[in-house]
């Protein structure tokens, strides 16, 4: 019987060799896209949401680099990466390719030393499109290839 798939049981996986090891994270919100019109012009433009990954925050990550690169040295370097949705045998259900990230805020929550809780690191990543997979990592939407804004 195939059950509706849950949210909960998922890797992140970015296509640069420094980045391999950091495919764990608690959250990951911002896959949107949407039709918006402009007022002076009457043509339709698609919008993609930012990325925001969260997890516990690791100082050692390559990831903290890229992201401070960009934002305190203006530095571009635009990384694709894949989320995968898996089911309980660690096998994908679908998938989404993330075309061109780019750093756009990182943060850590609020130090406090009254609480005892995990810190949590935020990353949003600004990214030109994406693409939806099936179970057998084919590309299902968009049918046609997306010009790159």
């Amino acid at each position: 019987m195939n059950y509706p798939p849950l949210n909960m049981h998922f890797v992140v996986k970015f296509k640069h060799k420094e980045f391999s090891k950091d495919i764990h994270f608690q959250s990951v919100n911002g896959l949107k896209a949407s039709i918006c019109k402009t007022e002076e012009s009457k043509l339709e433009k698609v919008h993609f949401e930012n990325l925001v990954l969260k997890r516990a925050y690791e100082p050692d990550s390559r990831l903290i680099g890229w992201c401070m690169n960009r934002i305190n040295n203006h530095k571009t370097q635009a990384v694709n990466l894949v989320i995968s949705l898996l089911n309980s045998e660690h096998k994908m259900l679908s998938g989404w390719i993330i075309e061109k990230a780019i750093p756009v805020s990182w943060s850590v929550e609020e130090l406090h030393a009254q609480e005892t809780r995990i810190l949590i690191e935020r990353i949003e990543l600004e990214y030109k499109f994406f693409e939806v997979l099936n179970s057998q990592g084919e590309i299902i939407a968009p049918k046609e290839k997306k010009r790159i804004r």
